[in-house]
Order: C-alpha cells, then sequence, then structure tokens
C-alpha cells in the first residue's frame, strides 16, 4: 500500500482555524479572568446559585457564547472540518478500506453491536449526528484535537505521559484501552512499551477504521476491537492493566460502574484498573460552576455528573484496593493542589487507579 497522508486543509480552512485560535485565547485568558473576577465578587453557595448570579454579565455572556460556538464554528462554519473534509471522503474511505485489508486480524469490528442511548442520543462535542455514524466523524475529531489541548500542553504530551506513568509504575503485559476512539491513548501505549500486548476497543466503527489506519502507518501492532467497555465478552481474568483515557466523562454513572464491574473480571488477580480523566476540579466553586457550564455548553451531560460521583468508592465497592485518586502529576502545582484557580481556563486530568487483590 502506498504511503498515506493526512487529509489536505485548504488555506482558507488553515486561515480559519487561526482566527477561531484566537478567539479562543481570548474566551481562555482575558474573559475567563474578567468572569472569575466578577464571579469572587457573588455571595453564591452552590453552582446553581453561582450561574443564577452571574447571568446578568456581559462578561459571562460573551465568555459562555465563545466557549460553545468556537467549537461549532470549528465544525461546521463555512471553512469548518465538516465543509472542509467532505469534497475528500471518496478518497479518505476507499484509504480506510485498503487499510482494513491489511492485518485484518487487528481490526475486528461488528456493525451488529448495539450502541447505548447515551451515545446515539447526542451529539457529543457537537459533532454532527455523533462519531459512531460515518467516516467523517474520525477525520473531523482528528482535525480538531490533533491541533490543541485544554491541558495546556502539547495535544500528545498527555497521553505521553499517562502511557510512561502506567509502564513506569506497572510494568504491564497484557492491557486492555477501554474506548479507545481513534487509539492516540493505545498508540502512546504501544510507543511506551513495544513488546506488550495491547488490546483496544471502542463503540465507534468509523473511528476504529481510522485508528487502524494510523496503526499501519506507524507499524504498531494493536488490536482494535468494535466492543462495549460495559460488557466487552472478552474471556475473564485476560488481562493485567484495563485502562481507559478521556472516557467517563463521556458515560452517565451506571455506565461507568458497569465499566468498572467488567474492568475487575477482566483483570487478573494482582492486575490495576486505571483512568485518565476530567475528575478533580480544583478552585472549588467557581472551578465546578465553570467546570459544569463547560459540559453544558458542549454536549457532554456527563462531564459534571461524574465530579459528583465518589469513584474511590466505587471501586472498592467491587473488591479494588489501594485505590488511589490524584491529579496528574503534568497538573499538579501547589496552586492546583492548594485548589486555587489557574490563570487561565483549562481541564484538570485525574488518575484514578485500583488493584485486584492477587
Amino acid at each position: 500500500m502506498s504511503a498515506n497522508i493526512r487529509p489536505d486543509q485548504s488555506f482558507q480552512a488553515a486561515a480559519f482555524n487561526g482566527f477561531i485560535h484566537g478567539l479562543k485565547g481570548v474566551w481562555r485568558e482575558e474573559l475567563y479572568s474578567n468572569v472569575v473576577a466578577e464571579a469572587r465578587e457573588t455571595d453564591a453557595n452552590d453552582v446553581p446559585e453561582l450561574e443564577r448570579a452571574m447571568a446578568g454579565s456581559a462578561q459571562y455572556e460573551m465568555y459562555a457564547w465563545l466557549e460553545r460556538f468556537t467549537q461549532q464554528m470549528s465544525l461546521v462554519a463555512r471553512w469548518g472540518a465538516y465543509n472542509d473534509l467532505e469534497p475528500q471522503m471518496k478518497k479518505l474511505s476507499a484509504q480506510l478500506d485498503a487499510a482494513a485489508a491489511q492485518h485484518p486480524e487487528r481490526l475486528n469490528l461488528d456493525p451488529a453491536l448495539p450502541l447505548p442511548s447515551y451515545l446515539t442520543e447526542q451529539e457529543t462535542h457537537q459533532y454532527l449526528g455523533g462519531l459512531w455514524e460515518s467516516d467523517i466523524g474520525g477525520y473531523t475529531l482528528e482535525r480538531l484535537t490533533e491541533k490543541a489541548s485544554f491541558s495546556l500542553n502539547s495535544p500528545e504530551r498527555p497521553l505521553s505521559w499517562y502511557a510512561e506513568f502506567l509502564r513506569d509504575t506497572l510494568k504491564p503485559s497484557r492491557i486492555l484501552d477501554l474506548g479507545c476512539a481513534r487509539a492516540r491513548g493505545t498508540r502512546a501505549l504501544k510507543r511506551a512499551m513495544p513488546d506488550t500486548e495491547i488490546h483496544g476497543c471502542d463503540l465507534c466503527g468509523p473511528l476504529l477504521r481510522l485508528a487502524h489506519l494510523r496503526n499501519i502507518e506507524e507499524d504498531l501492532a494493536i488490536t482494535l476491537w468494535q466492543r462495549n467497555a460495559e460488557d466487552t465478552n472478552f474471556d475473564a481474568a485476560n488481562f493485567d492493566l484495563v485502562t481507559s483515557h478521556w472516557l467517563i466523562h463521556e458515560m452517565p454513572p451506571a455506565a461507568i460502574r458497569n465499566m468498572i464491574a467488567e474492568g475487575w473480571r477482566l483483570l487478573q488477580p494482582g492486575g490495576t484498573f486505571a483512568m485518565y480523566d476530567m475528575y478533580l476540579t480544583p478552585g472549588g466553586l467557581i472551578g465546578e460552576w465553570l467546570h459544569a457550564g463547560y459540559a453544558a455548553r458542549n454536549n457532554e451531560p456527563f462531564a459534571y455528573s461524574i465530579t459528583n460521583m465518589d469513584l474511590k468508592a466505587d471501586l472498592e465497592a467491587v473488591g479494588f484496593t489501594d485505590v488511589q485518586v490524584e491529579l496528574s502529576q503534568l497538573q499538579a502545582t501547589p496552586e492546583a493542589l492548594r485548589g486555587e484557580l489557574p490563570d487561565g481556563r483549562l481541564h484538570y486530568m485525574s488518575v484514578i487507579t485500583g488493584r485486584k487483590p492477587a
């Protein structure tokens, strides 16, 4: 197969994306600082009360508008990702078909897999029709997520940090990456642990097709499966590390608890269950309020609900021990550990781990 290339981005789309990036900078820095200063002047005691108190603020109205509509413009404006990619999709889908013919044992799709309503009944992240319907969804997600990171690191740095953290602390030999999507995090695991057997599973077939193509391009032997993280149908005690990255904030609490129970079933005695996602929210009430607003405005209703879960208790309830819940070391600054707000808007990532007793 000839060398694959990334989808071309037109000059107009590149210029438009630069404009959107500038708007996001205004939102993330100047407007954020002004909104935080105003919020500190209120007497609110909880998130709904703070939202009501800020309802008349022009600064907050603009902050909230930019938070939602910069994402929307990146996707569906005249030079947004969908309109720029659509003319290329015949070529790109053919490229995915050709990749699927290479190492077909590494791409295991199940078009009949039932998809949960929390995936199909909303356009998460404002992606049109969701990411499970067609090939364009994967390429759109790729274009938006490979340019920037809410962690304020380079987009790949949080992935490589997490992979290296798992390698250095656990030294696993057989890994399952739940909700792997385009397998960015899965590839980071394989780069960090090239001799480790690594599997990834996701609900969305189009994302797995693109993941398989990128795996082949990097010559990374990763086996992908279209399966539900709540009920994977893998044999019990089949892995010594079951992990996820950027997954649980897309799932309702009941589904997360099902996934935790499935992780317990899949792990060998002595194995580790690990999650890397938005959970702890430094900044007290204002930090919680900003996170709740983000969840609502970006069509991610569960991103806020998980912050009210007691994940430590949920892991311990199924039998995990040595449960640890902490901020990513990339973001665990002294200020964040004291619960202070950062100077600019960002998403904090947490690492949650538990061990299945030997």
